[in-house]
Formats: structure tokens, sequence, C-alpha cells
């Protein structure tokens, strides 16, 4: 079998199963709007109140049938229905006929003088019916279109027997107007035509009761043992992603959206366009998650909003070559919305209320999805600064989009300060979006260095300590900013209104961007300080050692003109040494321990050492995961894995990287 054949009829399958369950998505919203007992009191009738609530609770039967049926019965289930919608059709087109007869015979009896004409008119009978050109047109016409229906009626219910004839039990006034029934009783064979065609209906529907209730106690029966066997958590996640569903609730949402932005637009007694675009998206949105199932089509429509962006981002900075399809790109936004809306109770809001809330709303999703996407852009901008990448484009897509993400956050902390007043939880917020514009500065001044240090002719040494301090500011900033949030916190629990969701936000936040922070900031110092007091301790390589050395450095694999001696006996350039300790307090030939030297100990230069420091014998020592990458260990700082060391892969224990050393290394 082709396989692009199978995919394209598994694809076709998919959009029939979404497209023809998106009205179950309809059905649940309107009956979750609607509340009987104001339908019931609003018609002033107790004899309807029965109807209704029958009618209320089949709309909410039909509609969870159609979202489960599997596909075989859901396409059987629309052919009956598109059949009836045609026999409906039908009695428009015979009731349409009828009135079309009764108004034309009306006029003919006052253009031939009252109750003498009407005689003269039924005298004639079926020859002046036959004379007047307009009459037959009208007639065959009608005639047409009841045999077109019946026989579509016919084919799609498979019916091939003496029934089919009975479908066009609409086509009776025609008939009766032939023979010569009086045009003024006309309806009466219209109205018997409706009855017949109601009858039928229900008996075909009797008739495949039995099916109906066989197929909805299988589809019960098996959902509980499926239940049983799995678990609850198992099944609702198989079932969403086997009947689509996000696929079903961004189509409900979008069009949904649509046709809230086309009332509020053109409807006459609610045009808001002349409010401004701003406020008809908002209001439309507000209007479009009054209910749990628009609220969760709302978010998952944010999660495939911002899955998109993302997603071209990623194709705008790396192309298509490095494009990956990651299908959980996105949710952290869509979670978002969700979670905050459910704290904010956003479903019990009036209309207007949802709609300025769903501004935060909009503004807590937008600064999640730019910090997304600096995340993305971040590793790309500084891997071709480190790797001296040539291509003018890359730097300006890199470079550009970083700009746009620094300037996006400060105008949207402008915009939202100029319709609310600040509290602590717009503190909260307008200081995540400004931390986003602090870490993008950070990025590009670290990229300016890169690039200033690949312009030189000579390797600049102290880079790696400059870009450190590049970065410890940036870190400064972001700690600035958090101490900020926490002490406008306690002015607002002290002078201001004080609440127990406040404290405990207020604590949350001093441990996790605060204390943590600050813990890490100063292991960092507390590790590179450390580190680079064992390369000041070490002894420098002499020019004649140096010379009888004659090698490169193992690490970086360029040439030494100056050196640091180990207590093993090898020689390194003094920064790829220190990088490498911040990481393993070991020698990266040999593995011994350096963080206890004796002073006593003098390294001796022999030619086993100088074969083992060679890269061929360095490769061999370290073996697969053990060396350093070269283009990273030279261009890269502590704050970003500034050793540009790939993970340890050898069976020596020894030799293994210690996570919590890793992790305080990327701090």
């Amino acid at each position: 079998m082709n396989p692009f054949r199978k995919f394209s009829h598994e694809s076709v399958e998919t959009a029939v199963s979404i497209i023809l369950r998106v009205p179950a998505l309809f059905l649940i919203e309107i009956w979750w709007r609607t509340n009987p007992h104001t339908v019931i009191s609003q018609l002033h009738s107790d004899d309807v109140e029965i109807l209704v609530t029958v009618a209320y609770y089949m709309t909410l039967i039909m509609a969870v049938a159609v979202a489960t049926l599997p596909l075989r019965h859901l396409v059987t289930f629309y052919i009956y229905l598109v059949c009836a919608g045609l026999m409906g059709v039908a009695g428009l087109i015979s009731r349409a006929y009828v009135a079309g007869e009764k108004m034309e015979h009306d006029t003919d009896l006052d253009a031939a003088g009252g109750s003498s004409g009407a005689e003269k008119y039924s005298e004639e009978g079926i020859t002046s019916l036959l004379d007047n050109r307009r009459q037959i047109e009208r007639l065959f016409f009608h005639v047409l279109a009841q045999v077109f229906i019946a026989a579509l009626v016919a084919y799609l219910m498979e019916i091939k027997n003496w029934v089919k004839f009975t479908l066009l039990a609409f086509a009776l006034p025609v008939v009766a107007r032939l023979v010569g029934f009086p045009v003024a009783e006309l309806h009466l064979v219209h109205n018997f035509a409706t009855v017949y065609t109601i009858l039928l209906i229900l008996f075909c529907i009797f008739n495949n009761l039995g099916s109906i209730i066989d197929i909805c106690k299988e589809g019960i029966s098996m959902a509980v043992v499926t239940i049983q066997t799995f678990g609850i958590i198992p099944v609702a996640l198989t079932f969403w992603k086997t009947m689509a569903l996000p696929a079903q609730l961004l189509l409900f949402w979008g069009l949904m959206f649509v046709l809230q932005i086309y009332v509020y637009v053109y409807g006459e007694s609610i045009g808001l366009w002349h409010e401004g675009w701003l406020v008809v998206l908002l209001a439309s949105m507000g209007e479009c998650c009054a209910t749990p199932v628009s609220l969760l089509a709302l978010c998952v429509a944010i999660t495939y909003t911002s899955c998109a962006i993302l997603s071209l981002t990623k194709l705008y900075l790396q192309g298509l070559d490095a494009y990956d399809n990651d299908t959980m790109r996105g949710w952290t936004e869509g979670f978002t919305m969700l979670l905050i809306a459910v704290q904010t109770d956003l479903l019990d809001l009036r209309p207007l209320q949802r709609a300025f809330l769903m501004s935060i709303l909009l503004f807590i999703v937008g600064t999640s999805l730019i910090q997304s996407m600096y995340e993305i852009a971040d590793p790309v901008l500084l891997a071709l600064s480190a790797s001296h990448n040539r291509s003018i484009l890359k730097h300006l897509k890199a470079v550009s989009l970083c700009i746009i993400l620094c300037f996006l956050p400060l105008y949207m902390t402008y915009f939202i300060c100029q319709y609310f007043d600040m509290d602590f939880w717009l503190m909260v917020i307008v200081s995540s979006c400004l931390l986003t514009s602090v870490q993008v500065i950070g990025s590009l001044v670290v990229y300016t260095l890169f690039m200033y240090d690949f312009l030189r002719s000579e390797p600049w040494e102290n880079l790696d300590d400059i870009i450190y301090f590049a970065r410890a500011v940036t870190r400064v900033m972001e700690f600035i900013v958090a101490v900020f949030v926490v002490c406008f916190g306690l002015k607002e629990s002290v002078v201001g209104e004080w609440s127990w969701i406040n404290s405990i936000i207020l604590v949350v936040h001093c441990y996790f961007n605060v204390w943590q922070r600050l813990q890490s900031g100063w292991k960092s110092f507390l590790l590179r300080w450390e580190a680079a007091k064992k390369v000041e301790s070490l002894p420098q390589a002499s020019a004649d050692l140096l010379a009888q050395h004659d090698d490169v450095c193992a690490i970086c694999y360029s040439e030494m003109r100056t050196a640091c001696v180990t207590p093993c006996a090898h020689l390194f350039h003094s920064i790829c040494l220190r990088k490498w300790l911040y990481v393993k307090e070991t020698c990266p030939m040999c593995h011994r321990d350096l963080s206890v030297s004796s002073g006593s100990e003098k390294p001796e230069i022999d030619t086993e050492h100088r074969d083992n420091n060679s890269p061929d014998s360095a490769e061999e020592n370290v073996r697969d995961g053990d060396d350093i990458d070269r283009s990273l260990i030279v261009n890269s700082d502590n704050s970003s894995s500034s050793s540009g060391l790939t993970e340890m892969e050898d069976d020596d224990p020894d030799i293994d990287y210690d996570e919590a050393e890793l992790a305080e290394a990327d701090q």
C-alpha cells in the first residue's frame, strides 16, 4: 500500500471527524447558557414545561452522542439528519407553491369581477390552468424539485422498494391542482402531506430505535470496562488524542469568535466598532469564554497560537533545516491562561468585567510567550557569536528579534499601566515582564563581547572575566527588581489591604526570586574565586619548558605561549584550566585531584608526560565524552555553561560529573 495514500486517507478521516463533531460543542455551549426555567416563565404556560425540560436534556444527550459516536455511526446519523432536513425543504417548497397558487387565484378573481368571475373561473378548471404559462412553469419546477429531493433521500437512505415513492408526498398539491381541487382548500392537501411525512419520520426513528439503544449500550459498556481496566485519566488522555479534541475546540472557538465579532460590529443595538478595534476584540473574547467549554476552547486556541508563533520564531532564526514540530510547544501559555482564569473566577463575572479582566490575562500570556521566544533566541544568538559564524543575515535576524523582544515588554508595561492602577498583583506581573527585557539586554551585551573578541587579531584572555561581570550585572538587576517587588508587597500589606493570598505570594516570591537568586549568585562567586585561587597557586611554565614541551593545550587545542603546570606535570592555558575547575577539581588529562596539592612536589616533564599531553593521547585518555568543545571553551562563560564541557559518558566513576556541581556551574 502506498504510505502517502494511507496518510491522506487518515488525514481526510480525521478532518471529517473534526468537522462533524464541532456542532456537538455548539450544542453543549447553547445548553450551558440556556436556563429552562427562564424559557418556561417566558412562555407563560405550564403545559409546555415537560416538553421544554425533555428538549433541554435531549439536547445534551444528542451533543454527547455526536461527540462520542464512532465515525461510521456518526456519518450514518448525519445522513439521516440531512434526509430529515431535505424533507423539511420539500415541505417549505410545497407551502410556497400553495401560497403562490392561492395568491394568483385571488388576483384572477378580483380581475374577473367577484362571484360571477369565480363561477366562470371554476367552470374553466384545468383549461385555465394549462393556458397560463406562469402557472405551468411554477407547477413544473415544483414537481421537478420534489422528484429531485425524493430521489436524493431515497439514495442516501438506500431505499429501493416502493417506499421511495411515498417520499413524493409533498407533490400531492400539484396532483390536487391538476384534478381540479379547489384552490382555496389546497392548503389541506399540503397539511395532509406534512402530517404523513412527520409520521414517516417517526416510523423510521421507531424502526431504528433498537439499533440506537444497542449502540449506546455497547459504547457505555466498553467505556466502563476500559475505565476499570486502565483508569479514568489514561482513558481521558486517549480520548483527547484519538478524537482530536484540541483541533475541535480550536475550530469551535474560532467560529464562535468570528460570529461574535460580526454581531458586535454589525449589530444595530450592540455596535461597538466606534469604541475601537481593541474593545471589540476584548469584548468578543470575554463573551466567548462564558462557559467551561468555551473557556477550555479559548485556552486551546491560545496554545495553538503560541505554538505557531514559537514555531515561526524558530523557523525565522534557524530555517527549515533546524525546524522541529514540537507538539508540546505553547502549552505553557494555555495552562497559564486556564489557571489564572479559574483563580480569578472569570466565568462568574459579567461580560463587561470579563472584557477588562481579559486584558490582564492576555498581558500575562503575552509575557510568558515573549519569555519563551527569548529562550529560543538566546542560545541561537550566543551560538552565532561563539562559533564565529560569518553569515550576516543570520546575525541580523537574531539581533533584530532580540531588539524587538527587548522593547516589546517595555511597551506592554507602559500600555497596561495607562489603564490600571498599580497594586501588588500588577507589580508582580509587570516585574516578570521587565525581567525579560533585562535578560535580553544581558544576552546582547555578551553577544557584543563575543563579536569584539572575534574581530580581534589575538585572543582576548580576559574575555571570560568580562562576560562573567556582564552576567553578574544582569543577575544583580534581576535581584534588584525582585527585592523591589518584595518591598512593594510589604508596603501593600502594612499600609493597604492585607490578605492571606497576597502574603502567601509574597513569601513564595521571597524564597524563589530573592533567596534562591542570592544563594545561587554567592555559590557561583565562590566557585570562580576558588578556581582562580587554585590556578594562581600553580607555577607558570618557563620559556624553556614551553619550548621543550612544544605542544598545544589539550583543552582548547591552541598554541601555548603561556601556560601553568599542574602537580602532575601537565601544561594548560590558565584560563582553560580555570574553566575546567569550575566543574571538576581534577586534572583534565590524568584525573588527579587538584584540590589538595603539596608545595614541595615539583612537576617533572618527561617524554611520557609529553606524549600524554598531545592531542592524540588526550583523545585516548578522555575517550568519548571527556573532551571539551574547542569553540565553546574559548567563547563561553560561567553562567551559560562556560566550561563548554560535553556530558561525561565514561565508565570510570572518578571522572563522572556531579549533577550538583554542574547545576552550580550553570548558575
